[in-house]
């Protein structure tokens, strides 16, 4: 994937190492000249010193082929209008973060896939975000391996099907398997003939690499 990093800081240093760590084409934008020549030294990336709400910003660092653009900046004002910027522009995934709380349903409005609290800003959230915005959650098990939380959506792969159903139409991925099925205030072990509806909450343990994969399967079509 083509992915643009705005800001890196401490959350957009994290968001940087996973996206390279996967082997994504990452174009960076820092203001800080002081910090983009440091990033520029110890990361195999495309920096841009420059403001990213500026368009022409935007442009060289490839936004007519970006996949997705993850904002990282402590400003929620700039991380709004280069979102905005994004959207025109036709970046299909547009990821960031928002530094304070109330704002939340001003960005939810806009499109965003947003972290839902800035204690949680250490960029692997927003790199999820990335992947799938139906992730809720995730623990990383080591050894390649993730536990994940997805929500099922309307019209997605999974909903209103049984797990014996999915499992006999391989939808999931390979090395994919559902732990527990969270639904309303009940956990459910998951057998043959367990009913996925809209709404419910999987437990998946799946492989890393698999996640984007994954999270299709739990979009609407």
């Amino acid at each position: 994937m083509n992915i643009i990093i705005v800001g890196s800081g401490r959350t957009g240093k994290h968001v940087i190492e996973d996206a390279l760590k996967d082997r994504h084409n990452v174009h960076v934008i820092e203001k800080d000249k002081n910090i983009a020549n440091w990033v520029a030294t110890n990361y195999d990336c495309v920096v841009i010193n420059a403001d990213a709400t500026n368009p022409e910003t935007l442009k060289e660092a490839k936004a007519d082929v970006a996949d997705a653009i993850i904002v990282t900046t402590n400003d929620d004002a700039v991380n709004s209008l280069v979102i905005l910027l994004a959207k025109k522009m036709g970046i299909k995934r547009l990821i960031s973060s928002v530094n304070n709380d109330e704002l939340l349903p001003i960005f939810e409005q806009l499109g965003i896939d947003t972290v839902e609290s800035p204690y949680r800003l250490n960029g692997k959230y927003l790199y999820r975000a990335m992947q799938g915005p139906n992730v809720k959650e995730f623990l990383d098990l080591g050894d390649g391996f993730e536990l994940l939380e997805m929500i099922v959506e309307k019209n997605s792969k999974v909903s209103n099907k049984y797990i014996k159903q999915l499992t006999k139409d391989k939808i999931f991925p390979q090395d994919s398997l559902v732990v527990l099925v969270k639904r309303n205030n009940q956990v459910i072990i998951p057998e043959g003939d367990t009913r996925i509806f809209v709404n419910d909450i999987l437990v998946i343990l799946s492989k890393k690499e698999k996640v984007t994969e994954l999270s299709n399967v739990f979009e609407a079509e």
